[in-house]
């Protein structure tokens, strides 16, 4: 049953790997286009307000350029012109005879009738005009137009307008922020100011251009004057504002990302040029509507990918089945054969490397069958002198060459790990059958090391190793094969029957000035009561008998050799684990007698 785990893990494994690799292959793709396809949305945004902006910085500056035409050819009118000398004239006049007692004053209704009735029809003409006021030099007004006769405080000084010396001032006037153009009025023969003029318009004269602009998405436009104020918008509400974004000078680039003032959703913005009266264009798209078109892609490459995903996954499924199928009968027949059915072979009919396994497999089956029944068939007296037979009829030639044959095909096959067991069982089994009375500490680790490596692949990481070796101590020498039965009590009665994973440690030091070393092995594993502890210890005295028959062994071989001078003793407490300690006398060499 354990053998199918591991095949079963393995299919698994495969199926994780091209999983992964598919993932991994599927999410690349899918994140190639996103990201395409926003750069696309991206640039298509980019397109779509740079439209709108040419369309609306058209329409603006036609509005612009017509108001401002309309300024010029009123300041350069004769009429204009000749009749505000005439009004500056005569309040100058007047102004000294008000010095001078009072005398009669000359009337300018007559030359403000003049200029009105000069330039009304120009003025009208331009549907979105509210008035024109023009200002004498002594702060006198000519009003022009039918309504919006209050008085007006606009948002650049008189001293500001004559500053400019003719050129155009854009500003806004009064309480409801009307849009106006102030310019002075030179005089055209000697170029000295006469007056200046001031243009009022509608709230809504430049946003109702800004409405009627075609667009695909739903884009906003601002107009804002130099102090960031929203001179016109095609969302009236945000007229009169303050833009909550300095889009003058060096602080933003002409494209980028803000949060909308009026929708406050995170959109793209585009920042036009400023126009010829400095103020400048914002338009402005939802990123919702460019990801509404991204998610719609993005989804459909999603299907597609899932699709194709779930079809590779179900082919990679059918495919290592079949290719599986032979593995799954070479391992029914291997475990058919270690249940005892000897007579099982496997099919192979396979010219790939599973038959080949397969083939090597029914030939080393046969020789074990062999093997098996000359063992079983011979009759012995005794325990003792069917130990004896057995040694002299096993050929460990014939053993090294079949565990060097089980690691050459694991090697072939890919199976490192089947490779790494033989060679190490090898080692082991050539150790026991050559044992020397005496070994060197280094050569007793190997043998260690062999049987660790074989007990790490059945029991994977459940248990943790740890080693404290002096370096002094592995020239030293010690019985041979002593260790190796300590190690496996401490697995099989400390650790192996433990679901969670324990430790095992070996430590080796020289101690008393260096005339002994000192040997602990133990575990973290279940432990023993006490009364356990004391049946095991009468049973180094009775040998033979119990399950603990390796360690009452050790501690016979090591009171023969050493006596009571070793010191051989055991520890151990439930659920703490056990530890065997012992001392024997240092011996660097080895004397031939």
């Amino acid at each position: 049953m354990k053998r199918k785990i591991r095949f079963y893990s393995i299919r698994l494994k495969l199926l994780a790997v091209y999983m992964m690799l598919l993932l991994m292959t599927s999410l690349t793709l899918f994140a190639f286009f996103v990201y395409r396809f926003h750069r696309v949305y991206k640039e298509q945004a980019d397109s779509h307000l740079a439209d709108v902006m040419s369309m609306s910085t058209s329409n603006i500056s036609g509005m612009i350029e017509q108001i401002d035409q309309l300024s010029v050819s009123i300041l350069i009118d004769r009429t204009v012109q000749s009749n505000l000398r005439e009004i500056n004239r005569k309040n100058e006049v007047n102004s000294k005879e008000d010095a001078n007692g009072g005398m009669v004053k000359e009337s300018t209704a007559v030359n403000k009738a003049a200029i009105s009735s000069q330039v009304r029809g120009s003025v009208f003409n331009i549907r979105g005009i509210i008035s024109l006021r023009i200002y004498p030099q002594n702060g006198d007004e000519v009003l022009v137009g039918t309504t919006n006769r209050e008085y007006l405080e606009y948002s650049m000084s008189e001293e500001a307008i004559y500053e400019a010396n003719g050129a155009a001032l854009w500003g806004m006037a009064g309480e409801e922020h009307y849009l106006c153009l102030a310019r002075t009025i030179l005089s055209i023969d000697d170029m000295q100011p006469l007056g200046y003029l001031v243009i009022v318009c509608k709230n809504e004269y430049l946003s109702d251009k800004l409405k009627v602009i075609p667009t695909e998405y739903s884009s906003l436009v601002y107009l804002l004057d130099d102090n960031s104020r929203v001179v016109a918008s095609s969302a009236e509400e945000f007229v009169r504002k303050t833009f909550p974004y300095k889009m003058f000078g060096t602080e933003m680039t002409s494209t980028g990302m803000i949060q909308d003032p009026v929708t406050m959703e995170q959109s793209y913005y585009y920042a036009g040029i400023p126009l010829q009266n400095g103020w400048r264009l914002i338009t402005t798209v939802s990123t919702k509507q460019l990801t509404q078109g991204i998610l719609m892609s993005v989804m459909q490459i999603a299907a597609l990918l899932v699709t194709a995903l779930a079809v590779s996954v179900l082919l990679t499924v059918i495919a290592v089945r079949k290719l599986m199928a032979p593995t799954q009968k070479l391992l029914d027949g291997m475990s058919a054969f270690g249940n005892g059915q000897m007579d099982v072979r496997v099919d192979t009919d396979g010219k790939d490397e599973i038959g080949q396994i397969g083939m090597a497999y029914n030939h080393m089956a046969d020789n074990i069958q062999n093997l098996m029944e000359k063992v079983y068939s011979l009759e012995l007296s005794t325990k003792q002198a069917e130990i004896d037979f057995l040694k002299m009829q096993i050929n460990p030639h014939f053993l090294y060459n079949s565990l060097d044959t089980i690691s050459w095909l694991g090697y072939t096959s890919g199976n490192e790990d089947i490779s790494d067991i033989a060679v190490s069982l090898a080692k082991l089994l050539r150790a026991s059958i050559n044992r020397a009375d005496m070994v060197m500490v280094l050569d007793e680790m190997k043998i260690i090391d062999s049987y660790l490596l074989i007990q790490q692949y059945r029991f994977k990481d459940k248990i943790q190793v740890e080693r404290k070796i002096e370096e002094e101590a592995y020239e030293c020498y010690m019985p041979g094969f002593l260790l190796q039965p300590l190690i496996e009590n401490s697995i099989i009665h400390g650790l192996e029957g433990q679901t969670e994973s324990g430790r095992l440690y070996i430590k080796i030091v020289t101690c008393e000035g260096g005339k002994n070393l000192y040997f602990a092995i133990g575990d973290d594993g279940k432990g023993m009561g006490q009364e356990q502890l004391n049946e095991i210890r009468k049973q180094f005295v009775n040998i033979g008998t119990g399950n603990s028959i390796g360690l009452a062994n050790a501690y016979r071989r090591l009171m023969l050799l050493y006596g009571e001078a070793c010191q051989f003793q055991i520890e151990s407490a439930l659920g703490k684990g056990t530890r065997i300690s012992f001392y024997i006398p240092v011996t660097r060499e080895i004397v031939d007698e």
